[in-house]
C-alpha cells in the first residue's frame, strides 16, 4: 500500500468536572491513559500499542496536574491555566480564564513539546485553527485565538464544551433510537455542508469527533486536524498518504487519492450505520485489515442487523456508503434532505406516505419534508431485489428464446425445415452461447449488486427498460411485417419467413443492447 500516516485509532472521551465531560476540537485521552514511547518520547493515546514511528512498544505516561507548571500560569497575557482536562497524541488540553473577562472559561489546547519541533504537524496544527475559527456555525465547535507560549510551543482556543463524545455515548447505549440517530446525523450533516461551502473537507469524521452538548440537545463537530482547507493542492497531504481513521474512511481516502466533499459524506453514513446497528461498518482485527475490507468489501445490510431500520433510511445509508464517489449524494444538503423524513422534529409524515415506515416499530415517528426518499417509497426498495431476479430470469429467457429462433431461421435458409435434431441443437448451441455471460453477470450480480439497495433498484430498472424496449421493438417490427405483407404486397402475413424473423431478431437485440449501454449511472464529477 502507498506510504501511510499512523491510523488514528478511536480515544477514549476527555473527562471533564464531576459528572460531566469536556472537550475542545481534538480526540484526548483520560488523564492517566496516555502512553508515552520510551525511545522517541511520542505521546499516543490509549489504543496505540506500539510506537508508529520505531515500533517501540509504548509505556503508561499519567500526567499528573500537580506537576504540571503550567497550572496557575498565563499564557499570551490573556488566559489563565486553571486545570487539565485531558491528553491527546497531539496535545494537552486545558480549562483556561479569560484574565480580563472573568466568567469566561475556554478550553486550550497546547502542543506537545517534542511535536512542536516538526513543522508539518505544528502547520496541521494551525490549519485545525484556520479551519474551525473560518466557520459560524452553531454545530462546530467554536474556535477563538492562536498564539505561542513562552517556549514557543502553538496553542489554540476553543470554546469549552460539557458533554461527551458520541463514541463514548455509543459505548454505553450500543445503539440508538432511529430518530436520535437521525437528527444526530442531520446535525452533523449541516456543520460538515457549512464547512464545504468555506472550501473545508473534515476528512476524519467519526463518533469521536462529534460531540453531544447538554445532553445531545445541541451537536458539535469537532477536530479539524486532517482537514483539507480551500479547494487548491493540499500540501501537507501528498497523493498515496493514507489519513484518517479507517472504520469511518471512504474506499478513495483509504487508497490515498485525492478526496473531496463526498469523502465526508461517507463517513456521515458511516456513522449513521454505526449508530443504528450497533456495529461498525466493517469488523477487523486491525486497521490494516479494516483498510482492505473498505477497499473490496461491501458492509452488512443494516436492516438485517436491526430489523427496525425502514428499509427507505437502509437506502439514504448505502448510497452515503457507496464505494464510488459519483454514486454518493453530490452534497451534504442532498443528504441532509434525504434523512428528515426520518427525523421526528421535521414535522409529520403525509397519509399516503404510511408505506414508507412499515418496517419500523411502533414507537419510532418519520416525518417527511419534500427529499426523493419520499419518491422512491418502501415498496420499490423492498421490490428491488425480487425484481431483480425476476427480470434477469426473463431477460435470459428472452435472450435465449430468440437466439434459439434466430439459429432456426438460419437453417431454414438452407431451404429446409429442421429436424427435431437439428432444433435440439440449435437449444443447445444458444444455452452455450448464453451461459458464460449469465454466469459472469449472476457473479456480478452477487458481489457488487446484491449487498447494495441503491445498486440493486438501479439494476433492476436498468434491466426492466433493457428488456421491454426489446421486446417492444420486437413486437413493432412484427407489426410493420403484417402491415407490409397485408396492405403493401396484399399477401397473407409470413411472419416466419426466415429473413424477416433474422431482421426482427437483429432489430430487437440491438435495441436492448443500446438500452442496456444508456442504461448506466451517469458520472457525477
Amino acid at each position: 500500500m502507498a506510504e501511510a500516516r499512523p491510523i488514528t485509532p478511536e480515544p477514549p472521551v476527555v473527562k471533564g468536572p464531576a459528572s460531566s465531560e469536556a472537550s475542545l476540537p481534538s480526540g484526548s485521552t483520560p488523564l492517566g491513559a496516555a502512553l508515552a514511547c520510551p525511545t522517541c518520547g511520542g505521546r499516543y493515546p490509549a489504543d496505540f500499542k506500539v510506537c508508529p514511528h520505531d515500533a517501540t512498544p509504548l509505556e503508561s505516561a499519567p500526567p499528573n496536574e500537580e506537576e504540571d507548571t503550567l497550572i496557575g500560569q498565563q499564557l499570551g497575557g490573556t488566559y489563565e491555566i486553571l486545570r487539565v482536562i485531558g491528553e491527546g497524541g497531539m496535545g494537552r488540553v486545558y480549562e483556561a480564564r479569560h484574565m480580563r473577562l472573568a466568567g469566561k472559561r475556554f478550553a486550550l489546547k497546547l502542543l506537545h513539546a517534542e511535536l512542536a519541533r516538526q513543522p508539518d504537524v505544528v502547520a496541521r496544527f494551525q490549519r485545525e485553527a484556520q479551519a474551525a475559527s473560518t466557520l459560524t456555525h452553531p454545530n462546530v465547535v467554536g474556535v477563538y485565538d492562536v498564539n505561542t507560549a513562552p517556549d514557543g510551543r502553538p496553542f489554540l482556543v476553543a470554546e469549552l464544551l460539557e458533554g461527551e463524545p458520541l463514541g463514548e455515548y455509543l459505548t454505553k447505549l450500543k445503539k440508538l433510537p432511529l430518530g436520535e440517530a437521525v437528527r444526530i446525523a442531520r446535525h452533523v450533516s449541516r456543520a460538515l455542508g457549512a464547512a464545504h461551502e468555506h472550501g473545508i473537507v473534515h476528512r476524519d469524521i467519526k463518533p469521536e469527533n462529534v460531540f453531544l452538548v447538554d445532553g445531545g440537545s445541541l451537536v458539535k463537530v469537532i477536530d479539524f486536524g486532517i482537514s483539507k482547507v480551500g479547494h487548491g493542492n493540499d500540501k501537507l497531504t501528498k497523493t498515496g498518504t493514507v489519513m484518517g481513521t479507517p472504520d469511518y474512511m471512504a474506499p478513495e481516502q483509504a487508497r490515498g487519492d485525492k478526496v473531496d466533499l463526498r469523502a465526508d459524506i461517507y463517513a456521515v453514513g458511516a456513522i449513521l450505520y454505526r449508530s443504528l446497528t450497533g456495529r461498525k461498518p466493517f469488523s477487523a482485527p486491525d486497521p490494516m485489515s479494516t483498510l482492505t475490507a473498505v477497499l473490496t468489501q461491501e458492509p452488512t445490510r443494516p436492516s438485517t442487523l436491526e430489523v427496525s431500520i425502514p428499509l427507505p433510511l437502509e437506502l439514504v445509508i448505502q448510497r452515503a456508503m457507496a464505494k464510488r464517489p459519483e454514486e454518493r449524494y453530490a452534497n451534504m444538503r442532498e443528504l441532509e434532505r434525504a434523512l428528515s423524513p426520518f427525523d421526528p422534529g421535521s414535522g409529520s409524515l403525509p397519509d399516503g406516505m404510511n408505506e414508507m415506515v412499515s418496517d419500523a416499530p411502533a414507537s419510532t415517528t418519520v416525518s417527511k419534508s419534500g427529499s426523493d426518499i419520499a419518491v422512491e417509497s418502501a415498496r420499490s426498495v423492498r421490490m428491488a431485489r425480487p425484481g431483480l431476479v425476476f427480470y434477469t430470469l426473463l431477460g435470459g429467457s428472452w435472450l435465449l428464446g430468440n437466439l434459439v429462433a434466430a439459429i432456426a431461421s438460419l437453417l431454414r435458409l438452407t431451404g429446409k425445415e429442421p429436424t427435431s435434431t437439428e432444433s435440439i441443437m440449435a437449444l443447445a448451441g444458444a444455452s452455450a452461447f448464453v451461459i458464460t455471460p449469465s454466469v459472469l453477470w449472476f457473479r456480478h450480480v452477487a458481489r457488487e449488486i446484491w449487498p447494495s439497495t441503491p445498486r440493486a433498484m438501479q439494476a433492476v430498472s436498468r434491466l426492466k427498460r433493457t428488456v421491454l424496449f426489446s421486446a417492444t421493438a420486437y413486437g413493432l417490427c412484427a407489426l410493420a411485417v403484417v402491415l407490409f405483407e397485408t396492405v403493401v404486397e396484399h399477401t397473407s402475413a409470413d411472419i416466419a419467413r426466415p429473413m424477416w424473423w433474422l431482421g426482427v431478431f437483429t432489430v430487437a437485440m440491438v435495441v436492448g443492447f443500446v438500452t442496456w449501454l444508456l442504461g448506466r449511472p451517469r458520472q457525477q464529477g
